[in-house]
């Protein structure tokens, strides 16, 4: 059956993509069960000689047996290493292997692991790739198979040729799971982020934007993306983001950053716009142009007094932070003493202790603060 492949090549190009996306092995086991007659697939990572610790990517295969596996099948599995079991120990050290080359049919047949957990999946014939082994902890591709004929030759051999190909992006991506997590938390907080922010090569070419940015560009705020490149709608404007962008993305000279304004299309008050240097990985041979990471301030975006900051950092009262974030909007003391119902001394009193706390002096200091600590949101 190994010759049904329709491109073997391919499966191993997707095997290595799967390296840098773990959610591509369903699709791995997907093709290769097809290529081998089989039923269903799961990739796991079992301490064979418990049976215990299971981790699995599942084609076809019910969670729920995953769940039944660990709390209770797994001690009953005849294939994991158990000197009752003569061969089965080999499963950690032999590549590819079937049912039959671990234990006799009778024996297999005649076992509970088998009737109350193979056989209710409508698996009799399984088919095992190792990827990897830590000690006893061994990850493997499990193949499962209907009742019929034995694995055939074909088969096996198909398994073979890519098993050390599988074996490779398996032991890559383990590596890489760390770091790859990292980056797409990063990736998220990025796109969750109330700036807006872009990343564009030198050609002003648009590579990333987040949310905020995006709500900038449906808006026509100012920025466009024409043929794929970033650029403000005026074109002065234009002409500056290209030299900024330019000098932020230099490859053969110091790379700086700078800032600019860009005209609003509906005649508000103007977008602040500043680009940064992004650094250049080890791979920068292979990358044309260096980044540059385009931030966004929407000056007519409201800003937020930083309640929570103010209460967390410093331990303001309900009363001072209140009292903090009317100065923050504009209004005086005796404003604030009005709107809160409050005299104009015990707004002093409290604004006193909002200084102590926070180690200023002045309300202009106190703003300044507040604005450090403040977060804008993303533009309306």
């Amino acid at each position: 059956m190994g010759a049904n492949l329709k491109s073997e090549e391919d499966l191993i190009q997707r095997i290595y993509a799967s390296a840098y996306d773990p959610n591509l092995w369903v699709d791995v086991m997907e093709r290769l069960s097809e290529s081998v007659g089989g039923l269903r697939g799961c990739l796991t990572r079992i301490d064979m000689s418990t049976g215990a610790g299971v981790e699995a990517i599942l084609y076809r295969s019910d969670p729920a047996w995953v769940d039944a596996y660990a709390q209770h099948f797994g001690a009953l599995n005849i294939f994991k290493s158990d000197d009752a079991n003569p061969g089965v120990a080999l499963t950690l050290t032999q590549r590819i292997q079937t049912d039959e080359d671990c234990l006799d049919r009778d024996a297999y047949h005649a076992s509970e692991y088998y009737n109350d957990f193979m056989r209710p999946q409508d698996v009799d014939r399984a088919l095992f790739i190792r990827l990897g082994n830590e000690g006893s902890v061994a990850s493997t591709i499990n193949i499962g198979r209907r009742t019929g004929d034995a694995f055939e030759s074909d088969d096996l051999d198909l398994a073979a040729r890519l098993q050390p190909h599988m074996v490779r992006a398996y032991a890559i991506g383990r590596r890489l799971a760390g770091p790859l997590g990292v980056v797409r938390s990063l990736s998220e907080a990025l796109h969750n982020s109330a700036h807006p922010l872009f990343l564009v090569d030198a050609a002003c070419t648009l590579i990333f934007a987040n949310r905020a940015a995006e709500k900038i560009l449906r808006g026509r705020l100012g920025l466009t993306v024409l043929n794929g490149r970033l650029t403000p709608h005026d074109g002065d404007a234009a002409r500056r983001f290209e030299r900024l962008v330019g000098l932020a993305a230099n490859r053969d000279a110091a790379r700086t950053g700078g800032s600019m304004s860009v005209p609003r299309s509906d005649g508000g008050p103007a977008l602040a716009l500043r680009t940064a240097p992004l650094p250049l990985d080890e791979g920068a041979v292979f990358r044309a142009t260096a980044p540059v990471l385009v931030s966004v301030t929407d000056l007519e975006s409201p800003v937020d007094a930083p309640d929570g900051e103010l209460r967390d950092l410093f331990g303001l009262t309900a009363a001072e932070v209140r009292l903090a974030a009317a100065i923050f909007e504009g209004l005086t003391l005796a404003e604030a003493a009005e709107k809160f119902g409050l005299s104009v001394n015990t707004v002093r009193f409290q604004l006193a202790r909002i200084f102590d706390k926070t180690g200023v002096s002045r309300q202009a200091e106190l703003v300044k603060l507040m604005m450090r600590l403040a977060s804008a949101p993303a533009p309306r």
